[in-house]
């Protein structure tokens, strides 16, 4: 289970002062092997940090670790890595003590996937461009196309959802995920957010979430 961290402005780095600092007894989470413990820290120095860890043969050395800090609104992470997992005699497991401290904000809307087409187009251009609508939001549109914007770019993008009325929106470029070497002809995945998205555009978008979160939650 990997955790979401491809959202456009989601995670950033920040300033360690006054924000979650390790120290010894201090509680949080460990997210490890694809699960997360609720571990403390024993001990720490300027190159390790010692946490208990309830299991007895994992993890092993070179394993990737997340020290987590969680609140209402996101939670705050260290990237790190096994160093020692568990040992006869010893307590708890040995990690690499980070650098630096990230922090991950929990979405406000909730993205969709879709199978459907959007067309795109520079504002201050006429070329139109189809693009997959891989999902969604409230706030903005995944889309893969080959259409070559840069970042920032300000677009419109013509929108037909199942049932609802086709709307233009404006939109602005503000990820772009570079193709893999999979993809050909130039295609990219690009984060589109609405600029200035009109009422009616809202109500059809809000309309097709729910209708589509009714149909996920059916068919489970």
């Amino acid at each position: 289970m990997a955790k979401d961290k491809a959202a456009p402005i989601a995670c950033k780095t920040v300033s360690e002062e006054g924000v979650c600092h390790l120290t010894e007894g201090l509680q949080c989470f460990l997210y490890v092997t694809d699960r997360h413990f609720l571990v403390r820290v024993l001990s720490l120095d300027e190159q390790t940090v010692c946490v208990t860890f309830p299991g007895k043969d994992y993890p092993v050395e070179g394993m990737r670790a997340d020290i987590e800090f969680h609140d209402e609104g996101g939670y705050c992470y260290y990237e790190t890595e096994v160093l020692r997992g568990p040992a006869s005699g010893e307590e708890g497991i040995v990690l690499r003590r980070p650098a630096e401290i990230k922090r991950s904000v929990h979405r406000t809307t909730c993205r969709i996937p879709t199978d459907l087409t959007v067309q795109i187009k520079d504002r201050d251009h006429v070329r139109r461009y189809n693009a997959a609508l891989l999902n969604i939001s409230a706030g903005g549109v995944l889309v893969e196309t080959d259409a070559p914007f840069d970042f920032s770019t300000a677009i419109e993008m013509d929108l037909s959802l199942p049932g609802e009325s086709l709307h233009t929106i404006p939109c602005q470029v503000v990820q772009i995920i570079p193709a893999s070497s999979a993809q050909e002809n130039g295609v990219r995945q690009l984060c589109l957010k609405y600029t200035d998205l009109p009422p009616d555009a809202d109500l059809s978008i809000t309309h097709y979430i729910w209708r589509r979160l009714q149909e996920m939650n059916l068919s489970r």
